[in-house]
């Protein structure tokens, strides 16, 4: 082996398990920063993600930040203007003759400042202001909705869980009757028809197990969307509904009072006041003033080679008043007005529909919980002691357990749909209210 290949060789044994241990190093550092989005979250959890990972949230903030930019421009000074002009340069015979350019050429610099006046800066400001206040008012709404949002997966999964569990054994428990049923089909001592009803009963009870199963896959993807995860997320928790103690009055205040897109209209509506004011103040003209140098070389003929002069301009407003742009801004204030005015019926409709929904899933959830479930448990069980004995036929079991498997889905249904009648109370109002 010649030099060359051998120290090619060394380079390969010393530089080798060095750029592999960088490599691993790199690797486990990126995979320690890049933070794994969780399997299984409670409820405190999924709204702790929701506000730091969620993309809508992100961008409702986005847009606090571009209102804060909106303050930065108006904040600003107009910038001056420099101009320079270069004259009294000879284009054809001088007086006295023979002068050179360098005896007559002349220059001017001057600088001018456009000042802002009649307060039309100070309602920028004001301007931009109440706009950043309505862009936070915009994150805490949409802040309001998506933890709903998150609320109604969250339980839903719960709730779709409990169903599965519940198909799954209801599915167990009648093969059971499935099985007793082939043997006394095998033996002769049940017809055939009957035992095919049997049979078909129970692929009903695989249907509801697989729409189940299909049902709650669905919703932990959900979940985890609304977190912003790329896959499901399983929900750890119990499906509860508690109670809130308010009435629709005492609803409605409170959604006045606490309603963010409320107060992000009303911040618009004030925004869209001081646009109007800030339109008829333009009306008036911002005067412009200035300081200018001049130096001038032609002081054969008298000038005086160096002077400062001042002085200052002002557009006449004789044609244009800026009468568009105020009827325009008064017309934005006048739909600030009308969109203000719908927005607070909107929300008495809301919290209306919401507390009336509220009241009767509750009242659906007592009625099951006064003993329903367990008039149905009871008749199914008594139902399946009497088939077996042979005191009750088939049919009746049938009916039976048709009974037994919409009750308590029913029942789950129930549940979840006062907790998420809750969770649009809350919703309505702003406001959590109710009370575990």
């Amino acid at each position: 082996m010649d030099k060359t290949s051998c120290e090619r060789t060394r380079r390969k044994r010393i530089f080798g398990p060095l750029l592999a241990s960088v490599l691993v190093m790199v690797v486990a550092s990126w995979a320690a920063a890049v933070e794994p989005a969780p399997d299984r979250v409670t409820l405190a959890e999924a709204l702790d993600l929701l506000e730091k990972q969620n993309p809508d949230t992100l961008a409702a903030r986005l847009q606090v930040a571009q209102a804060e930019a909106e303050r930065l421009t108006a904040r600003l000074y107009a910038n001056p203007t420099l101009s320079i002009d270069v004259n009294d340069l000879p284009a054809g015979r001088t007086n006295p003759p023979g002068l050179s350019p360098g005896q007559t050429i002349g220059g001017t610099v001057r600088l001018d400042q456009p000042l802002a006046l009649w307060g039309k800066r100070r309602l920028r400001l004001q301007g931009a202001e109440t706009g950043i206040a309505a862009a936070k008012e915009e994150e805490r709404d949409a802040l309001r909705q998506l933890r709903s949002a998150v609320k109604d997966a969250f339980y839903g999964v719960v709730h779709d869980r409990r169903l599965l569990d519940f198909t799954v054994t209801n599915r167990e428990r009648y093969q059971q009757i499935v099985d007793l049923n082939e043997r006394r089909f095998r033996s002769g001592d049940l017809a055939e028809v009957d035992f095919r009803k049997v049979e078909l009963e129970n692929l009903k009870r695989l249907a509801e197990e697989e729409d189940a199963r299909r049902a709650l896959a669905e919703r932990r993807q959900l979940l985890g969307r609304l977190i912003g995860s790329a896959h499901g997320v399983e929900a750890v928790g119990s499906l509860t509904a508690p109670t809130a103690q308010i009435d629709g009055e005492q609803a409605l205040l409170l959604a006045m009072d606490n309603r963010p897109d409320l107060a992000a209209a009303q911040r618009l509506r004030a925004q869209a006041e001081l646009a109007l004011d800030l339109a008829r103040r333009e009306r008036y003209p911002d005067v412009t003033v200035g300081v200018d140098y001049t130096r001038s070389e032609f002081v054969t003929g008298g000038n005086i080679r160096n002077t400062v002069g001042f002085g200052f301009s002002l557009p006449l407003p004789l044609l244009n008043r800026n009468q568009g742009e105020i009827a325009k801004a008064d017309v934005n204030l006048r739909q600030a007005d009308a969109d203000l005015k719908r927005l607070r019926l909107d929300i008495a409709q809301d919290v209306h529909d919401a507390v009336e929904r509220y009241r009767s899933a509750r009242r659906l959830l007592l009625t099951f919980e006064s003993g329903y479930l367990d008039h149905a448990k009871v008749m199914v069980d008594a139902a399946e002691k009497s088939y077996r004995i042979g005191a009750a036929s088939l049919l009746e079991l049938l009916d039976a357990e048709r009974t037994y498997v919409a009750t308590q889905t029913d029942f789950l249904d129930s549940v979840f749909s006062a907790r998420a009648s809750l969770n649009a109370l809350e919703r309505s109002i702003g406001v959590d209210v109710g009370s575990e």
